[in-house]
């Protein structure tokens, strides 16, 4: 699992290389900044996603999550924690220890088109680590159980059965 703090300071550097106050951009510029790491960087990334998200779940963040439109089912409130965490390590240890916190929040450039909401975020390292590798589901579930160490062998393998073909690129 990628330390925590690199983690923080890959979702701050998203936070400031999004190119407009569209929320959804912030998703682009993670694409980009996790395509530069190593696959097993991409898998612990996703690890730690996960653990944030389970650690900030709470009922009384469900309440606000449903209070702010997004709690209604589990689907709506994953990517309100989404949304959360993408707001960054200040706001969201604030919002851990009190989630009545995000309803102070009226600064629209920390919201996804108005919503406090960014399903995205499940799928950010998924898509780098196809976008770096070209393999398939069964090699990201393979990453994320060994975060990314068996993976190597498959890549070598990979690029051999391109170099067959002659068409393709890795």
């Amino acid at each position: 699992m990628m330390k925590e703090q690199k983690f923080w300071d890959i979702i701050e550097q998203s936070i400031n290389e999004k190119k407009s106050v569209d929320k959804n951009e912030q998703g682009d510029a993670l694409l980009r900044i996790l395509c530069k790491y190593p696959v097993n960087d991409i898998a612990k990334f996703q690890k730690r996603l996960v653990k944030l998200r389970d650690e900030i779940d709470s009922p009384m963040l469900r309440d606000i999550a449903f209070m702010m439109k997004f709690g209604d089912n589990d689907h709506a409130f994953t990517g309100f924690k989404n949304w959360v965490i993408s707001l960054g390590k200040e706001k969201y240890e604030k919002a851990k220890k009190s989630p009545a916190y995000l309803l102070t929040l009226d600064d629209p450039n920390l919201f996804v088109v108005g919503q406090a909401y960014l399903p995205d975020l499940n799928y950010v390292s998924q898509s780098a680590f196809f976008e770096k590798t070209n393999l398939d589901f069964d090699d990201w579930y393979l990453a994320l159980k060994n975060e990314g160490n068996n993976i190597k062998k498959r890549m070598k393998t990979l690029k051999l059965r391109i170099a067959d073909r002659g068409d393709l690129e890795l």
